[in-house]
């Protein structure tokens, strides 16, 4: 069952590298975050080496991530997204290309070679790394600074991932301490953002750029 849950939780963050709409991103970030949320509930009701709490994070991820983050980012593209589209760096294609090959180099040699102390069995760990990758590069390869947003928080699915993968998650003060972290840092981005759009009116970080001294 995790096998295909984490397939899924990978797949997902491919696939947000093949398109312009920010809509999509959002409700792909959306379907990550649950298939995460899903992860943690198997684990918390069938892994015995799992304890109790993984249930309560289970249920923050299905609350914060699924529900409440992403309601903010679409009333926010709502408000500062043009077209509800973003320019990218590179083409959809190159983009998803890229992508399957950051996946192929954490398996061949991330894991194998520069994290071979880390003694994991199973997927959970590559694709954990790989979906911090792939929010990285989510993130520079969109030319709007809305983005940012959701690579970031792509990002994070793919660390409680590794946290989860290592050593069965974090203590639960430190979790919902990330959480609340993750919550209000996306409120404050989105206030900047908003400030940015109405200041300039674009948020395409190449037309920004320009704007230096």
């Amino acid at each position: 069952m995790i096998g295909y849950l984490t397939l899924v939780f990978l797949i997902t963050g491919l696939l947000m590298l093949g398109g312009r709409a920010v809509s999509r991103s959002i409700a792909l970030l959306a379907a990550q975050s649950l298939v995460l949320s899903m992860i943690a509930f198997y684990l918390g009701l069938w892994d015995a080496k799992a304890s109790w709490h993984m249930l309560v994070v289970g249920g923050l991820t299905l609350v914060i991530k699924v529900i409440v983050l992403p309601w903010i980012l679409y009333r926010l593209a709502d408000r500062v997204v043009k077209y509800h589209e973003v320019p990218l760096s590179i083409g959809p294609g190159l983009s998803m290309l890229t992508g399957v090959l950051l996946v192929g180099l954490t398996y061949s040699y991330v894991v194998p070679v520069l994290l071979k102390e880390v003694q994991v069995g199973g997927q959970m760990f590559p694709v954990a790394l790989s979906a911090v990758l792939l929010g990285c590069f989510f993130m520079i390869s969109r030319r709007s600074a809305f983005n940012q947003l959701i690579g970031i928080v792509m990002m994070e699915n793919g660390l409680f991932l590794c946290a989860i993968a290592i050593n069965g998650g974090m203590p639960l003060i430190l979790e919902l301490g990330i959480f609340f972290d993750l919550l209000v840092g996306v409120l404050v981005m989105g206030v900047f953002t908003n400030r940015i759009r109405g200041t300039f009116d674009t948020l395409d970080t190449k037309v920004l750029n320009k704007l230096k001294g």
